[in-house]
This record gives C-alpha cells, sequence and structure tokens, in this order.
C-alpha cells in the first residue's frame, strides 16, 4: 500500500514537469516557480497569462477561471466561484468583464475595468476526458494574485496655503513599484500642457487664486480621492455698488453695497466720503451703508475698504448724486413766471399812468398871464359882476380885468379844472357885454 502511494506522487511529479511526457496535465502561469502578483489600478485591465496542455487522447471538455473556496490547495483540485466557464455559470460581477484567449493552449484571461472587490487569487481548471472514460479535471497550482493599487494624493503643506506659496502634490500607491506613470488632474480634467509625472511629485507655486480647485492622481484608469487645494488671499476687485441708482431725488433712500474678491471672505467693511484731495470722511462699517432720508448735502465720492486676515483694499470711488424733486422744481418754475408776469404788469401799469399824466400836462397853458384881479372863486366872479351894476356903452369905459387859473397839479383834479375854465369863460363873456 505504501509503495503503491510513492508509485503514484512520482508519476504525478513527472507529470508535472514541463517537457517530460509529452501532452501531460500541466497549467501554467506567468511565473512557474511561484504565485504570479499582478498590481492593476482601479478601473483599469489587466492580462492573467496562461498555457495549458494534456494527453493527446484527452479531449477538452469545459475551461475555467474561478476564484477559490477555501484554503489554497496544490495538488490541481482546486474549485472555486466562476470568473469564465466556456459552459456553466459565473458570478454576475464578472458578466461582461471577461475575454478568454481560446486558441491552442492558450488559456489567457482579460479582465476588464477592475475594481478593489477583484482583490484576490485566481485560478485556470480545465476538464476533460477520453474515449469511454469519466470527466477529469486540472487546475493549475500557483495561479495569479491580483491586488488593486489604491492611490493616495497628499499634499506637503500642513497649514493653510497662501497666495505666492509653493507646494508639491504627492502620489503613492500600494503596487510597488507602480507599472504605469501617475497622471494628474484637476477638477476632474487633466492640468494643462501635463500628460505624466515621473516620481509621483507634482510640484506648484508661485500660487495664485486661480490654482485653487480639487487635485488627484491616477495611475492607469484609477484615480485616487481627490483633495481640495484651497488659495487663501487678501481681499481684490473691492468695488461700490449703488441702489437704485447713483443719481436720486432728495428725501429718497439710497444704499451702498461693498463688493470683492476675498479668501476666507472680509470680515471688516468700512465706508468713507472724500472730503478733500487727502482727506477723507469715516462713515461707518458694515458691508452696507444706507441713506434713509439722502439729502442734498450728501452728494459727493464715496469708497469702501474691504479687510480679511490677509490684508486689505479700497474700492474705487463712487459718485453719488442728489437733485431736487420734479414736483419742487415744479413749482418753483411756477412762482417765478408768476413773479415775472407780475412784474411786467406792474412795469406797464407805471407806464402808462406816466403817459396820460404828461399828456394832461401838455394840454395846459404854458404862458402866465399878469394879475391884476385874481379870481379863483366862483362866489368872487358872481360878487364882481354884482357890483358892476353901472351898463357900460362905451368901450373906452370898459374896465379889464386878468383872470390868472393855476393849472391842476394833477389828473385828480381834472373835473374842478373843468369847473374854474367854466367860470372863467362866463366872466370873460360878461365883460366883453
Amino acid at each position: 500500500m505504501h509503495c503503491q502511494y510513492i508509485l503514484q506522487l512520482s508519476l504525478l511529479t513527472l507529470l508535472s514537469l514541463p517537457g517530460t511526457l509529452a501532452q501531460t496535465w500541466s497549467v501554467w502561469y506567468r511565473d512557474r516557480d511561484r504565485t504570479t502578483v499582478i498590481c492593476a489600478s482601479k478601473g483599469s485591465s489587466v492580462v492573467l497569462d496562461c498555457t495549458y496542455s494534456h494527453p493527446a487522447a484527452q479531449i477538452v471538455r469545459r475551461k475555467i477561471w474561478f476564484t477559490p473556496r477555501g484554503n489554497t490547495k496544490l495538488d490541481g483540485s482546486q474549485q472555486g466561484d466562476g470568473v469564465y466557464n466556456t459552459s456553466g455559470v459565473i458570478m454576475p460581477r464578472y458578466s461582461g468583464r471577461t475575454e478568454f484567449y481560446d486558441q491552442d493552449n492558450n488559456c489567457t484571461l482579460k479582465l476588464n475595468n477592475v475594481t478593489e472587490d477583484d482583490r484576490g487569487r485566481f485560478f485556470f481548471r480545465f476538464e476533460a476526458n477520453g474515449p469511454g472514460q469519466l470527466h477529469q479535471g486540472f487546475t493549475g497550482s500557483w495561479g495569479v494574485d491580483l491586488t488593486i493599487s489604491v492611490l493616495s494624493l497628499k499634499l506637503n503643506e500642513n497649514g493653510p496655503v497662501k497666495e505666492r506659496d509653493h507646494v508639491t502634490l504627492a502620489c503613492t500607491s500600494t503596487c510597488n513599484p507602480p507599472q504605469m506613470e501617475f497622471l494628474w488632474f484637476k477638477d476632474g480634467r487633466p492640468l494643462p500642457g501635463v500628460s505624466s509625472v515621473h516620481g509621483g511629485q507634482y510640484p506648484l507655486g508661485p500660487l495664485s487664486p486661480n490654482d485653487t480647485g480639487s487635485y488627484s492622481c491616477g495611475l492607469g484608469q484609477g484615480t485616487s480621492t481627490p483633495i481640495l487645494l484651497d488659495v487663501r488671499y487678501a481681499p481684490r476687485d473691492v468695488s461700490v455698488k449703488v441702489s437704485p441708482s447713483p443719481e436720486v431725488v432728495k428725501g429718497s433712500r439710497l444704499t451702498l453695497t461693498c463688493s470683492n474678491n476675498a479668501n476666507p471672505a472680509a470680515e471688516t467693511y468700512t465706508w468713507f466720503q472724500r472730503s478733500g484731495p487727502l482727506l477723507s470722511l469715516r462713515l461707518g462699517t458694515g458691508k452696507e451703508h444706507t441713506f434713509n432720508e439722502i439729502d442734498s448735502d450728501d452728494s459727493g465720492l464715496y469708497f469702501c475698504m474691504a479687510q480679511n486676515a490677509l490684508g486689505s483694499q479700497n474700492s474705487t470711488e463712487q459718485e453719488v448724486k442728489v437733485r431736487e424733486s420734479a414736483h419742487l422744481i415744479v413749482v418753483l418754475a411756477a412762482l417765478g413766471a408768476l413773479f415775472l408776469v407780475t412784474a411786467v404788469i406792474v412795469v406797464l401799469y407805471i407806464y402808462i399812468k406816466r403817459r396820460k399824466w404828461n399828456t394832461a400836462e401838455q394840454k395846459l397853458p404854458t404862458k402866465p398871464v399878469p394879475q391884476k384881479a385874481t379870481l379863483s372863486r366862483p362866489e368872487d366872479i358872481y360878487e364882481n359882476m354884482r357890483q358892476s351894476a353901472k351898463p357900460i356903452t362905451d368901450p373906452d369905459d370898459m374896465n379889464y380885468a386878468e383872470l390868472n387859473i393855476s393849472p391842476a397839479p394833477s389828473p385828480r383834479r381834472q373835473l374842478n379844472n373843468k369847473a374854474e375854465d367854466d367860470d372863467a369863460h362866463v366872466y370873460s363873456q360878461l365883460q366883453t357885454h
């Protein structure tokens, strides 16, 4: 019994040697004397090299790639869960992901889009039989050990990264050494002008705000977990926005807003009004400055200062113009027009009155009459007529008297002047008779 066991073991050893007893049962992987190790990046494709042989009288009925169940066996009897099977069931997660090179004695398998779940050992097994014989199976002993590269990206700076700093991105892989070159990405896109960088390090600097983003490294089709590069900088592009408009009506509400670009965001906002070429009046603090009822004195130039832990910057100056309301302007214009019309009417009235006065004065006598007797009242005239009782027949005996009538001092005495003129006319007629 013991001798029979030794004979079977010796025969199996001979059959397992390459070139010994042609067409023996055998499976060879890339490394024949040890387990073949392949390190692949996630998402890439791997090729599991394999050849096999069998006695010429045997006909291969089934070819299987599988992952083992239980402990690994080296006697060719290992079986497990199907990865590829020419006539059998496979695990669902491998469906559509394998390519089998079934040509001559080639048993190579290509596994696409590998994942971390694919990590483990793979074996090839074939089953055959001769005429009138039962199926026999044989599994290659060492197998292929697949490890999935885990990429890790780190930044060589521990503290906050500021503008104009220099940093280095370092990418490492669990595959040692990596089989492919590292790729570098920013926000999921390849870095401009860079296809690959050897050594797993990528320098950046001097940094600017545009370098802020999500960085990752890749190996094959796999990529690392992204890290955020956050470049910090002092406020910039500070400006003043005016709502509703830089030109407003007196009494309106006006709001000034200070806008800027900063990382971290500005913590303090200070408002100023320009009061001279080199002088400014501090108004207050806050992102907004509001005039609830703006006045004409508020017209002028305004600017703000934004500040964070890294510095500060002033905005450009914004001019604010305050104008009177349209209603008030209309009222003032109406009052001005009314005053102008009134003034014109008064001037015309004075002008017309003066012309009338001048005309009335021009109609009065200009040469004085020698005064012998002055009769200025109607009573005097009639008294004179009463005393002249003697009729006058001879013209030589007639006495003449001069009538002196003073001109009217103003148009208001025109009626009196007319009466006096009538009296004088009567008196002259009486003297004539």
